[in-house]
């Protein structure tokens, strides 16, 4: 599956998950907001929904965490270190990853998929 966003929608998401660290302050201050809390269960769930075939758990969980890394602080692939794919697989992982953040906040409706094909 092709995993398409435009340019708006891509800068809301890493916009959303940049700003994830603040996030996680204001939540033992008290000041967490529904926004926060939607925020927050859109990124969980966009990590849990993520296949990643072929992958054991280990491997998997670090294959994230480096894409949750490359969004929060806006880090290419080649300064990551350890990602366990290549280059261009990595950057279809993120993709697919930001476009599961947007249809869990609702941002876009999810693509319908044929399956008479």
């Amino acid at each position: 599956m092709q995993y398409k966003l435009d340019e708006d929608t891509k800068k809301i998401v890493k916009a959303l998950v940049h700003a994830d660290a603040k996030r996680k302050k204001r939540k033992p201050a008290g000041d967490h907001t529904d926004f926060d809390q939607k925020a927050e269960r859109a990124i969980a769930a966009a990590g849990e929904e993520m296949e990643l075939a072929g992958y054991d758990p280990a491997a998997r969980r670090q294959v994230l965490a480096k894409i949750y890394e490359s969004l929060i602080y806006n880090t290419p692939w080649e300064l990551l270190g350890e990602t366990y794919c290549c280059r261009r697989l990595f950057y279809e992982y993120r993709k697919e990853y930001c476009y599961r953040v947007a249809v869990h906040m609702g941002i876009i409706k999810p693509a319908t998929t044929d399956s008479s094909q």
